[in-house]
């Protein structure tokens, strides 16, 4: 997904991250914007994945 799709459409208590680089997350809660937090050279990539706490909660659960 597009750096554009995935900062529409991320959920409130979610976060965004590049699949190429999973141990950096975006928080959409965070009082600065994605624009102002995510670097420019990585706004263009299309490995774009929206992390959901709650998922990630519920499979370490099963």
């Amino acid at each position: 997904m597009t750096y554009e799709d995935a900062k529409t459409s991320c959920h409130v208590r979610s976060a965004i991250y590049r699949t190429s680089n999973p141990s950096v997350k975006y928080n959409k809660n965070h009082p600065t914007p994605f624009d102002d937090r995510v670097p420019d050279t990585d706004k263009s990539a299309t490995d774009w994945a929206e992390y959901d706490p709650r998922d990630a909660a519920y499979e370490a659960m099963a």
